[in-house]
This record gives C-alpha cells, sequence and structure tokens, in this order.
C-alpha cells in the first residue's frame, strides 16, 4: 500500500523541482556557426526578438541574417524570444544586422514576419 502512495508522491515533487527550476538555465534552441574560422576580434549583440518563438522560427531568422557579411554565429533562446549574434565588427554592425531581420521579406506566414526587435 506504501508504493502506491510513495511512487506518485515521487512523481509529483520532481514535477514540482522541474517547474521550480526551469528559470535557473537556458537551454539554446538554435546555435549556428556561419564561419569556419572565427576572425580575431569578435563582438556580441543581444536582441530581444518579436516572433522568435520556436525551432523552425529560429532557422528562418538565422536565413534572414546569413547574407550580412561579418555574421560569426547565432544562438537564440526561444523561451525568451532572444537572439545573440557575434559578428566582426570590421565587417558589419548590430544596425546592419537588425536591419537584415527587420526588412520585408516574402513569406507564407507573413503575418509572423518580418521580426521586429523590442525597444
Amino acid at each position: 500500500m506504501k508504493k502506491v502512495i510513495i511512487i506518485p508522491a515521487a512523481v509529483l515533487l520532481l514535477i514540482l523541482v522541474a517547474f521550480a527550476t526551469t528559470g535557473a538555465y537556458r537551454v539554446p534552441t538554435l546555435e549556428v556557426e556561419f564561419v569556419e574560422e572565427r576572425p580575431a576580434v569578435v563582438k556580441s549583440v543581444e536582441y530581444t526578438v518579436d516572433g522568435l518563438t520556436c525551432r523552425g522560427k529560429s532557422r528562418g531568422f538565422a536565413g534572414m541574417i546569413s547574407g550580412v557579411e561579418g555574421i560569426v554565429s547565432l544562438t537564440t533562446y526561444a523561451r525568451s524570444n532572444t537572439a545573440i549574434v557575434e559578428y566582426d565588427p570590421t565587417l558589419t554592425d548590430p544596425v546592419e544586422i537588425e536591419t537584415a531581420f527587420e526588412g520585408p521579406i516574402a513569406h507564407e506566414d507573413e503575418e509572423d514576419f518580418p521580426f521586429k526587435a523590442k525597444k
């Protein structure tokens, strides 16, 4: 009879611990390297992006910024709608990167695009 009570209680406890600690760590939704060899100087910029809500949208976002010369890597976090972009400051800047993903694109789900940086 004790097993009947102990097992569900243990499962419930594990679920509560998982919810309580979910904000303690960040798991990337997508990590992309755009260059084979990292430049000597790399800067990073973090954007909070409306519309960055899942792995598929993260891939779309990566495709939008991939054409910007100087982008080194991208890490997205759908849970917090953030994107961290590493770039070569001699080739691009945060304004040019933001322009790339806020510009108009042709896509089937136009209500979800273009992405907008939250100010």
